[in-house]
């Protein structure tokens, strides 16, 4: 999400492409696709933009709102302890644990999930 914050900020500032910047962007896309992933949603296209950036007025307000928005995203990942979960699943997988448990991580997390689409 940084990665992301970062080059809204410096694109709404008017400053050019950074090469190293826009492969980091690709990276932390790939990554949210694989989190999407991991959640069961699917991913069913992604489109590559290329559009000339707003003007700075409108730049900076479009990255308050996005900012705003991220913060709700966050808030409401947290209230629900999705994000605990989703750490707590990826270790269990990673330590080796048996199927049984992961399986109940998983139904543990579709009900929280579940919860945050009620919100």
């Amino acid at each position: 999400m940084e990665v992301l914050k970062e080059a809204q900020k410096k694109l709404s500032e008017g400053a050019p492409f950074d090469e190293e910047l826009v492969e980091e962007v690709e990276r932390a896309k790939n990554e949210l696709i694989e989190v999407l992933k991991s959640a069961n949603l699917e991913i069913i296209y992604v489109k590559n933009r290329n559009i000339r950036p707003p003007p700075p007025d409108l730049a900076e307000n479009i990255v308050k709102v996005n900012e705003e928005i991220v913060k709700e995203i966050e808030r409401a990942i947290n209230v629900t302890g999705l994000s605990e979960k989703i750490v707590e699943l990826r270790a269990e997988i990673a330590k080796g644990s048996s199927v049984e448990t992961v399986e109940k991580l998983k139904a543990e997390f579709q009900v929280q999930k579940s919860l945050l689409l009620w919100m």
